[in-house]
């Protein structure tokens, strides 16, 4: 069922790969909604399973739906292929292994006619699986801070949404403001964190937002196939700053009145990927890190009130100019000599120069060694550092 004008007042995109077995309860949730006019647009990314039966089963029971198959693009490559056929005055986005209640595109449609914006947006719940079948679900807590002065607002009047999740499935987008400013989800990289650059030219590029105080979105957090799982490819989240940087250099006044917002974001992003990647990456994860922290901004960090006094410290040691060479030093060090407890931690072992020696670790003689090779190694850093300043100040002399 269409609207007067034969025009859908909102089109679902839902891009999928993988998940028979929550598909049928997204869709189905989809289906359910109170509002009729809506198109659904079932995007098969290449998927390997009984997805895209599925879906043109459902497309033969539902003129409203739109079934479409591609070669494997990843997330970003189906989500802009729906948007591209889309024809609905908004568009909303459903992850296929999540699901909806069923008021919510009418909710989010009736606020967007009544207040007439570009964005509106919503909290969302967390759901957890469980082993009884009956999952377990609240509102994700940090959304609740969300409390605009004035509602509708701009993001550079109230830029707290960008410090948050990106969630930009809670929302539904004005067709017209995706397809002028030509918005797509990053499809450069398979999947993780492919919808951050949306979130920021979507809020960026609204003249102004609503926000919906009540939840409809359920976002499942028990899928270990999900992208955000992944932990074997480091650079995901560094091509999202990329062209994220891309966006901002167009776009230098807006970029400018939230800088402080974008920062934090940036900042948290970065070291919570650091936690999820293999341990493999570590170390060319830090150095990216130390790459991007160079470019920000170092006044505004330093004034803010939205970095702690610990993150501050940890923000200018890794952007210090010197920080890839203490990191260099740091590793010799530790491979010329290293003192580490045995599995059992009754023992210390020491690696001196790829030489290990196993000492128990009351022993009076270990703890003198211990000391004294210690001291020395600060001594020859320390001679070192001496020694970098003399020829810098040679150089800048």
């Amino acid at each position: 069922m269409k609207s007067s004008n034969n025009k859908p007042k909102v089109s679902v995109v839902v891009p999928i790969y993988g998940v028979e077995k929550y598909l049928n309860q997204c869709v189905d949730s989809i289906l359910a909604q109170t509002l009729k006019e809506i198109e659904i647009i079932l995007v098969d990314d290449g998927s390997k399973d009984r997805c895209p039966e599925i879906i043109d089963e459902y497309a033969k029971k539902d003129k409203r739906i739109v079934a479409i198959h591609q070669p494997n693009g990843g997330y970003g490559r189906a989500v802009n292929h729906g948007i591209e056929v889309a024809t609905g005055e908004y568009i909303g986005i459903v992850e296929p292994d999540d699901w909806i209640d069923n008021d919510m595109y009418e909710t989010l449609y009736n606020d967007a006619k009544t207040h007439n914006v570009d964005i509106v947006k919503a909290p969302y719940n967390e759901y957890f699986d469980t082993d009884n079948g009956i999952g377990k679900r609240w509102v994700a807590g940090p959304l609740l801070e969300i409390k605009p002065i004035t509602n509708p607002f701009s993001i550079y009047d109230y830029p707290l949404p960008l410090t948050h999740h990106a969630s930009i499935w809670t929302a539904i987008y004005k067709s017209s403001l995706i397809k002028k400013n030509n918005i797509k989800v990053l499809e450069r990289n398979k999947g993780r964190y492919a919808d951050q650059n949306w979130r920021y030219e979507t809020l960026m590029m609204a003249k102004n937002i609503y926000w919906e105080k009540k939840s409809f979105y359920n976002y499942r957090l028990t899928n270990e196939n999900a992208s955000s799982y992944k932990k074997n490819n480091p650079d995901d989240i560094f091509d999202i700053y990329e062209e994220l940087d891309v966006f901002l250099n167009k776009h230098p006044q807006q970029f400018e009145k939230i800088k402080e917002y974008l920062y934090i974001e940036i900042y948290r992003h970065m070291f919570w990927n650091l936690e999820r990647v293999d341990n493999k990456f570590k170390n060319y994860c830090l150095k990216r890190i130390h790459n991007q922290f160079k470019k920000m901004n170092k006044n505004i960090i330093k004034k803010s009130c939205l970095f702690t006094s610990q993150e501050k410290k940890k923000f200018f040691a890794m952007a210090s100019s010197s920080y890839l060479y203490h990191a260099k030093m740091k590793k010799l060090c530790e491979s010329l000599f290293s003192i580490k407890n045995s599995g059992s931690k009754r023992y210390k072992i020491i690696n001196l120069l790829g030489i290990k020696l196993k000492f128990k670790r009351n022993e009076y003689l270990l703890q003198c060694m211990i000391k004294d090779l210690s001291n020395q190694i600060l001594r020859q850093e320390e001679k070192i550092n001496l020694l970098r300043n003399d020829i810098n100040n040679l150089i800048k002399g």
